[in-house]
């Protein structure tokens, strides 16, 4: 079936019970808004891959994912890496739930809380690469100095145990 006839078949008549209409609707793309919160649910057929977000009227929209469901939800029911139907079918069905009416009714502190986590910890893996990389750079030309001040940067705790190795010889080294 063609995924906007989903979402209107199977999530609209929930959503439209929270207050929620149709704003604007293209192919594969359905923009939803009531009240107080906005929706937008998307199927990418470049990746066959789905999205939905939802957020205040006037702020932000914040993405569902996997993780965020089993948070909020304390279950697992995966939303993404599924054909359509089971998409649709489980976004539904999240929405039925009590923790869903919640987050139809404007109460979202708890996916924005995840969502700022989850980029907390992306962008934070990202900067411990960049160091990594410049602190193995810095290795390879050596540059003790510069890889201990690269290191030192960094939680030693938490970095791979191959780095905390070179560390230790470039500590000895100056």
């Amino acid at each position: 079936m063609e995924f906007n006839k989903l979402i209107k078949t199977q999530l609209f008549p929930i959503l439209q019970k929270h207050g929620f209409e149709i704003i604007e609707e293209f192919k594969n793309i359905m923009r939803f808004a009531s009240y107080i919160m906005k929706i937008n649910v998307v199927f990418n057929e470049c990746d066959n891959s789905h999205f939905v977000e939802m957020g205040k009227k006037n702020g932000m929209l914040y993405p569902l994912s996997d993780n965020t469901v089993k948070a909020i939800f304390d279950f697992e029911l995966p939303i993404e890496q599924v054909t359509s139907e089971e998409f649709v079918k489980n976004i539904a069905f999240l929405f039925e739930q009590q923790e869903g009416i919640e987050l139809l009714k404007g109460n979202i502190e708890s996916l924005v809380k995840l969502v700022e986590q989850e980029g907390s910890y992306y962008a934070s893996g990202l900067v411990q690469k960049q160091a990594l990389e410049a602190a193995l750079k810095a290795w390879e030309n050596n540059d003790y100095e510069a890889f201990v001040g690269c290191i030192r940067k960094m939680d030693i705790e938490k970095i791979p145990q191959f780095y905390q190795l070179k560390y230790n010889i470039a500590v000895q080294k100056l």
